[in-house]
């Protein structure tokens, strides 16, 4: 990106903000939707009441709407929400951009996503594993937009009724909107910006007691791929002849996405509802670019060097059903729920590799590629019942079957072109991954004056194991037991603050990637594979926190404490010669954690909100795989300023910064940094058009980051250069309304399914 060309989208931009606030400052003819304080409107209603008994001659407004604006982040300690509607890049942003500003959740350069400071959590949509999210999920997350989405949950502690998998807790993305207009509804959305560009439709009604929402979106981020650069020094330290291997690598990539989801709730009377959802989504992605390598003996003489190109296409193609029954038992609160799910997915790719200008002998073919593929299905069984006896206590039991099967082919291929390249027989692998979950649980929660309790247990068995078709390997199954317990006290100082201490245990299973002992051999003097003796993690967390949200200024504080046995790590080592790349339980992960959330209405029409952590981490490995140690402190801070004008115009600006991450063997060496500017205004009745627009991240136009990872006997520096300013137009209509929404049975968040790692694994 050049200077003409930031400093033309800068001008549009202002060109055009100005042009919304002349238009909104313009006299209306009828003052509809008045946006005043609670304790204004109260008086402004009185005043009318007395002016129309003191004077015949007075105007009846015709709609006198009451606004009060949703807080931005709302927590208790057990669950952050962050109401995206209430956020105006919103509507040109996708789903990935709006989480580097949610509290709790890191995104790095890298798109590497992180919550409550771990790799490993629950990645769930509407409160159930969406297929789509089984796919690469930071891919999935730049395609889908955020327009789209209502809010996001940050659960930190899920308590025994959800699934104990992942360390980090759950991160649950919200996309049903509801309306507060009568009739049928249809709303389209349009969005472009610096790498993307889409649209979605939904539309939504009522037949008798049916209720029923269908939504199309797209979203092409092929239209104008962006260039990264990266290098890559991996450096022998065992004094073996192949003493430093040095890439520079330079490559596009792009992705798009389309979905189509559709809901239906059916209420026959005022104690049975029936729910059915389906879902399927189709995303495509491809990475091409070329390559350098140079391999240098100890006295940095070159003893091969090699370009080469190389290209790697994938997609996903996953879809889903959910059905829910819930009965009511003559007074709210006292539910039984059945609901059942089913999903499955499928996931090819491709990589080739094209040899070019060969100097030396660097043991490689002219090409070499690789076929792959996954697929995975899964069904779920639940049963829950819910008794709120009364105001002070409530009883939550319930059973649940998750019936996992995944598969990963690879075919590895070598030869002097493409055209004549041969099958690897004896580097060939297909395996079957089967992973069944059967849990039980029993939750309590009590009232008592000023304090509160909550404790809960969670039984969990799990059969899981690999079958080999292909390979010389041996099937193995293994059985797992856990219970898992939780428990969480609190004092209301106030009808909006409380104090609160809990303490939960959360477990990470292994993936099958993590688990596959494939060995990938493409790339030159280095190996990647996976471990099938993994087992499960388990970490135990302890929490205080304090919550304030009444009044103009709100927030949380929160100190925890983090300890992860048996750690699943990803490890580097080298080994005659080739550094070694896997997986591996080994070393412990001890943290403190401390997160402050504000949020604060200066006036009716400013906001300032800021959110900031601090963590310091000891990881520490002693095993014969693995000796290495760690520790340092890492911070991340964000705010974010917005004003209403009073032509309703919304500017808003900001901002966020974090220090590098910390694994076992590895640490970030460059720091994170956003920010950016936004505006957005309504028009028409009931605001059925929006106009929005954002710029971020435009100085400087390129940025880096990288980390160092090794042992004692190897050592890898890597830093990357990439792009991610970004200017975005997003324009939305909505006509007809529908007063009601699709309904949802209570059993919801708890049909989550039991992959493991919805993060990024390793993080790198």
């Amino acid at each position: 990106m050049n200077w003409k060309f930031t400093r033309n989208c800068l001008l549009a931009t202002a060109v055009l903000i100005s042009y919304l606030y002349t238009f909104a400052a313009e006299p209306a003819a009828v003052a509809v939707g008045t946006t005043a304080s609670l304790a204004e409107s109260v008086q402004d209603s009185q005043t009318a009441v007395n002016d129309s008994v003191a004077d015949e001659d007075f105007t009846e407004l015709d709609d006198f709407v009451i606004v009060q604006r949703k807080k931005l982040v709302q927590s208790d300690g057990a669950k952050l929400t962050y109401n995206v509607t209430e956020d105006p890049e919103a509507g040109s942003s996708n789903i990935l951009d709006i989480l580097r500003k949610v509290p709790g959740v890191s995104v790095d350069a890298e798109d590497n996503v992180r919550v409550n400071g771990q790799s490993s959590f629950k990645i769930l949509m509407n409160g159930h594993e969406d297929p789509m999210l089984k796919g690469d999920i930071k891919t999935v997350l730049k395609s889908l937009p955020a327009a789209s989405i209502k809010k996001i949950e940050v659960i930190s502690e899920p308590g025994a009724k959800y699934e104990a998998e992942g360390v980090g807790g759950i991160l649950n993305i919200i996309t049903d909107k509801t309306t507060d207009l009568s009739g049928f509804m249809t709303q389209l959305s349009a969005w472009v910006n610096a790498y993307q560009a889409g649209g979605y439709l939904n539309a939504r009604t009522k037949l008798n007691k049916v209720m029923l929402d269908a939504t199309v979106s797209y979203n092409d981020g092929k239209l104008w791929p962006r260039t990264q650069k990266s290098h890559r020094e991996t450096e022998d330290l065992t004094g073996g002849p192949n003493h430093l291997l040095v890439s520079d690598q330079r490559a596009k990539s792009g992705w798009d996405y389309t979905g189509v989801n559709l809901n239906m709730s059916w209420e026959p009377d005022t104690l049975n509802l029936f729910t059915l959802a389906g879902s399927f989504g189709h995303n495509t992605w491809f990475n091409r670019g070329t390559e350098t390598r140079s391999m240098f003996r100890p006295d940095m003489s070159t003893m091969w060097s090699l370009q080469r190109l190389f290209r790697t296409t994938g997609q996903w193609n996953g879809g889903g059903v959910q059905a829910s029954y819930q009965h009511t038992f003559g007074r709210e609160g006292h539910n039984l729920i059945v609901s059942y799910g089913y999903d499955y997915g499928r996931n090819p790719n491709r990589e080739d590799y094209f040899i070019e200008n060969l100097v030396g002998n660097s043991g490689e073919t002219p090409y070499n590629g690789s076929r792959s593929s996954g697929d995975n299905s899964s069904h779920i069984v639940q049963i829950d019942y819910v008794n709120q006896f009364n105001k002070k206590h409530l009883l939550e039991v319930g059973g649940k079957a998750n019936i996992n099967d995944s598969s990963s082919d690879n075919d590895p291929y070598f030869g002097s072109s493409k055209e004549d390249a041969v099958l690897a027989d004896e580097l060939r692998m297909s395996v079957n991954q089967f992973k069944d979950i059967y849990a039980a649980y029993g939750s309590y929660t009590g009232s008592f004056a000023s304090w509160n309790v909550k404790a809960g247990l969670r039984y969990e068995h799990t059969r899981m194991g690999l079958k080999y078709h292909v390979g010389d390997y041996t099937d193995f199954t293994t059985r797992l037991n856990d219970i898992v317990p939780n428990a969480a006290v609190s004092y209301n100082l106030s009808s909006a603050s409380s104090l609160r201490a809990a303490y939960q245990l959360r477990i990470s299973r292994p993936n099958i990637y993590y688990l596959n002992p494939y060995v990938n051999v493409l790339t030159p003097g280095q190996i990647q594979y996976g471990n099938p003796d993994l087992k499960s993690e388990k970490g135990h967390e302890v929490s205080l926190s304090y919550s304030n949200y009444e009044g103009a200024f709100s927030g949380s504080a929160k100190i925890s404490y983090r300890y992860v046995a048996n750690g699943i790590n990803d490890i580097l080592f080298m080994k005659d010669g080739v550094i070694n790349g896997t997986y591996a339980n080994v070393g412990t992960d001890q943290s403190a954690f401390l997160e402050l959330n504000g949020d604060w209405s200066i006036t009716n029409d400013l906001r300032w909100s800021l959110y900031g952590w601090v963590k310091y981490t000891q990881l520490k490995a002693d095993s014969e795989m693995l000796k290495a140690e760690n520790h340092g402190w890492s911070t991340y801070a964000y705010t974010n300023l917005s004003y209403t004008t009073r032509g309703n115009v919304r500017l808003s600006a900001y901002g966020g910064f974090g220090t590098p991450w910390i694994d076992l063997q590895s640490r970030g060496n460059t720091n994170t940094y956003f920010y950016g500017l936004g505006a957005s205004r309504s028009f028409l009745k009931d605001d059925a058009l929006t106009v929005q627009l954002s710029l971020g991240n435009l100085f400087p136009t390129r940025r880096s980051q990288g980390y160092d990872q090794g042992d004692e006997t190897v050592r890898l520096r890597y830093k990357g250069n990439y792009s991610q300013w970004n200017v975005g137009l997003n324009i939305s209509f909505r006509f007809g309304g529908l007063k009601a929404s699709v309904k949802r049975t209570a059993a919801n968040i708890e049909k989550e399914s039991s992959g493991s790692n919805g993060g990024n694994g390793g993080g790198k």
